[in-house]
């Protein structure tokens, strides 16, 4: 006797608990499956776009608003990015131009006086040397003066 002939196989008309319960087919199934992971990947996509939009719309300077200041910062100045003006269009250990227009905030890029895992600001791309012997440098793309032993998010190690 084979296997098939052993097991009886039932359809939706021989269940008893579920007499009107039409029954999907196994494709349509797995495209229902689809559709669904497709429309929660595209939320997900559109809602992580919608809010890097609005980041980066808070981080820009411009537009009118004026200048908050962290306690890091020691002179303040709108034109300069928070820096005295040695400092202003100054370039990074790596040659990036500072623009005090487009920089992002301390507060946005998570930034800390102190190293993080040996990683610190006097060793990243964008940071800009003291000018002025006052122990502070700058950096080419977050406002304030920078401590050199400080630390943010965007470190990138400088290999010059």
């Amino acid at each position: 006797m084979a296997d098939d002939e052993r097991t009886p196989r039932r359809d939706a008309t021989d269940r008893p608990d579920q007499p009107d319960r039409p029954t999907r087919s196994r494709d349509a199934g797995e495209t229902a499956d689809t559709d669904a992971a497709r429309t929660r990947r595209r939320f997900i996509w559109l809602t992580g776009t919608a809010a890097m939009a609005g980041l980066a719309g808070c981080s820009g300077g411009g537009g009118g608003a004026t200048e908050t200041t962290t306690a890091t910062t020691t002179q303040s100045s709108g034109s300069t990015g928070g820096v005295p003006e040695a400092y202003a269009t100054a370039t990074s250990l790596d040659g990036t131009q500072r623009n005090p227009d487009s920089l992002s905030s301390q507060e946005a890029v998570s930034y800390q006086e102190e190293p993080s895992e040996g990683r610190q600001c006097s060793t990243c791309r964008y940071y800009i040397e003291d000018k002025n012997g006052d122990g502070a440098g700058a950096c080419a793309i977050v406002a304030g003066e920078i401590s050199p032993e400080g630390y943010c998010v965007s470190y990138v190690e400088y290999e010059g």
